[in-house]
């Protein structure tokens, strides 16, 4: 991997959050992660004990690596030494997401969610 200079003349996001990353330029390796866990309770919660990340299955599995593709050799023939680009305009980068201008050896990114909704039950009183 050559590495090359990223020129850029404008970058407008609007949003970056959950262990998301905007990058200019090459890099080795990308490892964003994100373990998030929300719950919603009608009439609001009061407390966050009892919703911590390890009771929940989905946040202690072991994740399986992907084995890496067979190599592939190639050549890429690249006009210029530098990399340009006059406007980006993003909205939105979330939950271990990426946007890069430039190259990457590697990227590995993971986001683990959990949604709980608690509900009233219909029957009971409003105080």
């Amino acid at each position: 991997m050559m590495p090359r200079t990223t020129n850029v003349k404008q970058a407008k996001i609007n949003s970056i959050s959950h262990s998301s990353l905007f990058q200019i330029g090459d890099t080795k390796e990308i490892k964003p992660q994100a373990d998030v866990l929300a719950v919603q309770k009608e009439g609001g919660i009061s407390s966050d004990k009892g919703f911590e990340l390890n009771q929940y299955r989905i946040f202690n599995t072991t994740i399986q690596p992907i084995p890496d593709p067979e190599i592939v050799v190639g050549s890429h023939c690249h006009h210029h030494q530098n990399i340009y680009v006059s406007n980006i305009d993003v909205t939105a980068i979330s939950t271990s997401a990426i946007t890069q201008l430039g190259s990457s050896k590697k990227i590995n990114s993971l986001a683990r969610l959990k949604h709980i909704r608690i509900l009233k039950d219909e029957n009971e009183e409003e105080d």
